[in-house]
């Protein structure tokens, strides 16, 4: 399916499943602008409001439209997987929600204020969202479910899909 004349907006672009989104949208002809905390050429901090709200207006600006979005970034955590509820700090638990969940609403809010009617936004859950030993990671990626479906019934009248993914493990290369 070509994508030429489409634009995109990936975050969590630098690395892993983003990096591996971005380039399949550029591999069939898009505009991919990618964003990530640890990127140089548009380093966007996704709990930041006003970064995210910039950068979106920036692409909606320079490019003239936004056909859609993967909303990529987040984190997992220092005790992924080995943390019981009851072990789990409170920093780890609010720094876990406030990336994968606060800064995945703020990029979703603003790119449905930008996105082209019939277009389409994608946001990372995940199959841990369901498993013991994440309670953080969990909660965070329940709430990007339900916040994804919020959205998708808001927006439907416009046509602008809204849906999640929820990968299992991966290996990064």
């Amino acid at each position: 399916m070509s994508l030429s004349g489409k634009v995109y907006a990936v975050t969590g672009g630098a690395s892993g499943i983003g990096l591996a989104t971005a380039k399949l949208l550029s591999d069939r002809g898009a505009t991919v602008c990618i964003a990530d905390v640890q990127f140089s050429v548009a380093r966007v901090d996704v709990v930041d409001r006003e970064q995210v709200e910039s950068w979106i207006a920036n692409i909606k600006s320079q490019f003239g439209r936004l056909d859609g979005a993967a909303n990529i970034a987040g984190i997992i955590g220092k005790g992924h997987g080995k943390e019981s509820l009851i072990e789990l700090e409170d920093d780890e638990w609010f720094q876990i929600l406030n990336i994968n969940l606060t800064g995945m609403m703020y990029c979703l809010r603003s790119e449905l204020k930008h996105v082209e009617d019939g277009g389409s936004i994608v946001n990372m859950a995940s199959i841990h969202a369901i498993t013991a030993n994440h309670a953080a990671y969990a909660a965070s990626k329940h709430g990007v479910l339900g916040l994804t479906r919020v959205a998708a019934k808001e927006n439907g009248h416009r046509e602008v899909r809204v849906n999640a993914v929820a990968p299992g493990p991966i290996t990064l290369l």
